[in-house]
C-alpha cells in the first residue's frame, strides 16, 4: 500500500508537521511506502472559477491529484483556524476538484490535528470531511485530535503520553484495514 502524507501547514517546526512525521514513520515500519509531501509544494492562487472555467487548473493542482492518484490514501495533519481548517487547505480540494477525470474517486484519507488548545482541533475536522467526500474521498470515520500539542512530544519527536501513542496507533492500523478493503 501506498500513502501521500503531509501536514496543511507551512511551518517547518509545526505540531502538525511533528504528528504527520510520525504517522509516516508508523506506517514505514508496517511495511507502505509513503510520499511525504511538504506542503509548499501545493501552493495555489486563490480559486478564480473564471480560470477553472477555461481550463486552467494549476500546476500545483495537477501535482496533488497526480500524487493522490499513485496513492491508495492520504493522510492529513492539519492545524485549526477559529474552528475550521486553513483556508489554503480549501483552496487545495477546490483547485483539485476541476482536475478531469477525477483519479481521486475512491481514494481514501485519514484525519489528524495537533493544536495547542484543548480541544485538539477536533471542530476543524468534522468541517474538513464534508470538501474531501465532496470530490470522492472515502474518509476514515475515526480523527486523532492531538490537545496541548505543545507538551505532547518528547525529545525524540515522538509522542510523550504512550495511551496517546497506543491510540494514534491503533488508529493507523485501522485506517490500514478500512483502505486495503477499499482498494
Amino acid at each position: 500500500m501506498k500513502f501521500l502524507i503531509f501536514a496543511a501547514s507551512h511551518r517547518k517546526e509545526s505540531y502538525n508537521r511533528r504528528l504527520a512525521k510520525l504517522a509516516a514513520a508508523h506506517m514505514k515500519s508496517q511495511g507502505a511506502r509513503v510520499d511525504f509531501a511538504e506542503y509548499a509544494e501545493f501552493d495555489l492562487p486563490v480559486y478564480n472559477d473564471e480560470i477553472a472555467v477555461s481550463g486552467g487548473v494549476p500546476e500545483a493542482a495537477l501535482c496533488f491529484a497526480e500524487r493522490a492518484a499513485k496513492c491508495d490514501g492520504i493522510i492529513l495533519a492539519s492545524p485549526e483556524y477559529n474552528w475550521s481548517y486553513p483556508g489554503s487547505l480549501k483552496n487545495i480540494i477546490d483547485w483539485t476538484s476541476r482536475v478531469k477525470p477525477n483519479r481521486l474517486a475512491g481514494k481514501t484519507a485519514l484525519l489528524m490535528s495537533a493544536t495547542t488548545g484543548g480541544r485538539g482541533g477536533i471542530t476543524g475536522l468534522a468541517h474538513l470531511k464534508t470538501p474531501l467526500e465532496a470530490i470522492s474521498f472515502f474518509v476514515f470515520p475515526r480523527v486523532f485530535p492531538l490537545p496541548h500539542a505543545d507538551t505532547a512530544f518528547d525529545g525524540k519527536g515522538a509522542l510523550a503520553d504512550a495511551q496517546k501513542q497506543q491510540l494514534f496507533t491503533g488508529l493507523l492500523n485501522g485506517y490500514t484495514d478500512f483502505t486495503r478493503k477499499l482498494v
